[in-house]
């Protein structure tokens, strides 16, 4: 279903008496309805209005546990829900769905194990981080 564009208030649809209401109400309504009709036309992006944010790092593992620390503070509103990968890129495949074990504490995340990933080669992996 596709949303209408909203019909404006404008206070010369008022009587006399009501247009300095009309057109103090309308300036904000206004704008909130145009907001979100903006949003709804396919506007919406994870950084400004979803809490979950993207993340790009590189990492090589061995038996899945990466080769050096992989930390990183979030900037999510309360903890970390989970993680996808949503994209890899290496001088090899991947073996399965890559996926990260991890651990938060103080809104630092850890990267604690990946599986999915070839031993010793080194990746780059796309990562939304999803807040609760």
């Amino acid at each position: 279903m596709k949303l209408q564009s909203p019909k404006k208030i404008l206070k010369d649809d008022f009587s006399q008496d009501d247009k300095e209401m009309a057109g103090i109400l309308g300036g904000v309504i206004n704008n909130f309805q145009e907001e979100v009709y903006n949003l709804s036309a396919k506007n919406i992006t994870i950084s400004d209005n979803l809490n979950q944010e993207i993340k790009t790092l590189k990492v090589t593992t061995v038996s899945g546990i990466p080769d050096s620390k992989i930390s990183f503070k979030n900037n999510l509103k309360g903890k970390v829900q989970g993680t996808n990968i949503i994209r890899t890129f290496g001088n090899s495949s991947v073996t399965s769905a890559p996926f990260i074990e991890f651990s938060e504490v103080s809104g630092i995340i850890t990267i604690n194990k990946v599986v999915g990933l070839v031993d010793s080669v080194e990746y780059q992996l796309v990562i939304l981080i999803i807040g609760s």
